[in-house]
């Protein structure tokens, strides 16, 4: 069976800024540049020097930095979130959503706990990250930043989407309408051209044949 839901929750993470991208260590000192401009600082999730600029890297290296954000967000990622997710989403916009705040509450404790005590979607999510983990990865172009940038924006994009979904017990009905404070996330990410972005990206899945 394919892994169809799994990958639209994850189409919605990252449509909503909720992907969890973050593979950097946050606060994590700033990367020095040695004489001679030698690559040196502190180790990334990517396996690469954070002082290497994007640009330069070469296409073996990018396929790896790119495996390495993957790797990092399959790790942090967990059921408990994903779960967690599928009830705030599924109690305002699943089958027989709730209409008040004790109604949003119940519907997404039902839909976590359904979805936790369900061996079948921690196999379908185990599944869909395999796959992904096996698409191809695109080169980035036009990127003058450096790795440690992107583990930068990286970090404060998986703060923030742990932080913006609530406990079912704590959700309410606003909740839904109301604005996020992204200003970390724009801090971090806004400098990085769109071409750094090809990092992040969740490649297309194949299609059947």
């Amino acid at each position: 069976m394919r892994s169809t839901f799994w990958a639209g929750v994850v189409g919605v993470c990252l449509a909503c800024g909720l992907s969890g991208l973050g593979c950097g260590d946050d606060g994590a000192p700033a990367p020095e540049e040695a004489a001679g401009g030698e690559r040196t600082g502190e180790a990334s999730c990517t396996g690469l020097d954070p002082s290497t600029v994007v640009d330069e890297l070469t296409p073996a290296e990018a396929e790896q930095a790119c495996k390495g954000y993957r790797t990092c967000e399959a790790d942090r990622l967990d059921m408990n979130y994903f779960c967690r997710m599928f009830g705030v989403l599924g109690a305002k916009f699943g089958d027989n959503p709730g209409t008040d705040d004790a109604g949003v509450r119940a519907r997404c404790g039902e839909h976590y706990e359904s979805c936790m005590a369900d061996p079948a979607q921690a196999a379908q999510l185990d599944q869909f990250l395999a796959e992904l983990q096996e698409r191809p990865c695109v080169q980035p172009t036009q990127c003058t930043a450096t790795i440690a940038e992107l583990d930068a924006c990286a970090a404060a994009t998986r703060a923030y989407s742990l932080n913006v979904l609530p406990e079912c017990g704590a959700l309410t009905v606003a909740w839904y309408d109301q604005e996020r404070d992204t200003e970390a996330v724009m801090e971090a990410c806004g400098k990085l051209s769109t071409g750094c972005m090809a990092l992040f990206a969740l490649p297309e899945e194949p299609e059947e044949e």
